[in-house]
Formats: structure tokens, sequence, C-alpha cells
């Protein structure tokens, strides 16, 4: 999907932070059921009961809409996080690897994978299109990258052990965004077991 052209968007009115608010809650509803056709502004102004002409108005063009998606799932980002409660590099590993498998089922985490399946990708095709969607999906990947690392935040540790804790927070959101699509599509392998293996490897890792 191509970027509209774009159109300068008004400051809504009462009316139209109604409009905005309708279009975002629509999509999020349809994006969570994960199905990639379900990225179409006009399938979701259809939805709303709303117009095309609504969605450039209040948006500007479908970059600034898809981002403006993306933006709602930031703001959710830190309800949908946990304060750690082991004293145990070993239970950190697990509570964080946990938390995340949870958020990677919410309807938020699935809304915003779906965005990443029914747009142009990888990141680069997709910042020549949707330059403003590009730049929010790649803070909300910074941003959970930075919830991981604080979770060990008030460890003791040295230099390297923060090192560590980026590489596991990296190993971590991609291999488990990985089991997730398998449970997802469904596969012979035994993924429970496979994230055990995974908490195991990484809480080595950072033990260092």
């Amino acid at each position: 999907m191509s970027a509209t052209p774009a159109a300068t968007p008004r400051k809504p009115n009462r009316r139209g932070v109604a409009a905005r608010e309708k279009l975002l809650s629509t999509a999020m509803d349809m994006l969570a059921t994960g199905r990639p056709e379900t990225v179409s502004i006009n399938m979701v102004a259809k939805e709303a009961g709303l117009s095309w002409g609504s969605v450039q108005n209040l948006f500007g063009d479908s970059d600034g809409f898809w981002s403006s998606v993306v933006d709602l799932v930031i703001e959710a980002g830190p309800g949908l996080w946990a304060e750690p409660q082991s004293d145990t590099v070993a239970g950190r590993v697990r509570e964080v690897a946990e938390l995340y498998r949870g958020v990677l089922a919410s309807p938020y985490a699935v809304a915003l994978e779906t965005v990443r399946w029914g747009l142009p990708r990888p990141l680069d095709v997709l910042a020549e299109t949707h330059p403003k969607t590009a730049a929010s999906l790649t803070r909300a990947d910074e941003l959970w990258s930075e919830a991981f690392v604080s979770f060990f935040a008030d460890m003791d540790g040295s230099a390297a052990r923060e090192e560590r804790a980026r590489d596991v927070a990296t190993v971590l959101q991609s291999a488990l965004r990985g089991m997730h699509a398998d449970q997802r599509f469904g596969t012979p392998l035994d993924v429970d077991r496979a994230f055990t293996t995974l908490v195991d490897s990484l809480t080595a890792h950072l033990e260092g």
C-alpha cells in the first residue's frame, strides 16, 4: 500500500475530535483481529461510518493515519508493562519474558504487528512511502528495548552487564515474536519448551 497524496490536516473541532477517536478505535478493533487486509483506510472509514475525506481532513494522508494508530499503541505501552518482583537475574529474565509473551497476545501488540504486515516492508522501504509510520514503528521498538533494559536497572552490575541486558532485550523481542507467530499459525514444535530453553540460555548470557 503506497501513501496517498498528503493533505494538510485541519485542527479538529469537537465533532472532529469525536470522528478522529472513532476512526482510531475502529482501526484498533479491526487490526486486533490480526488480518492484514484490515490495513485499509477505506475499510476502516466505512466501518466507522465515515469517509476517506474525513481521514484526509483529520490526518492529512494514509501515513498520518497509520502513524497515529502506532502512536496510540505507544501511548498504551506503559499500561501493558509491570514492575519487576524477583531479586535474581534468572527470575528477572523469566519475568520479563513472560511479561512480553503476554504483551504480544494483547490487542495492542497484535494491531501493531498487523500494521507491519499490511504496509510495505522492510522498514527502509516503508520509510520511503510512509516516513511518519516508519518513525513511529522504530520508536515503538526503541521503547520496548528501553523497557527491557530498565527491568534490570536496579540490580548490581557493571557496564558489561548493561550491555548484555541490551543483547537480551534484542534477542528476547525477536525470538518471542517468532514463537508467537509459530503459535498463531500452528507448528509441530514444542513452543513452551523453546521458551524455557530461551530463558535459560539468556539467563546464562546475562549472568556472564
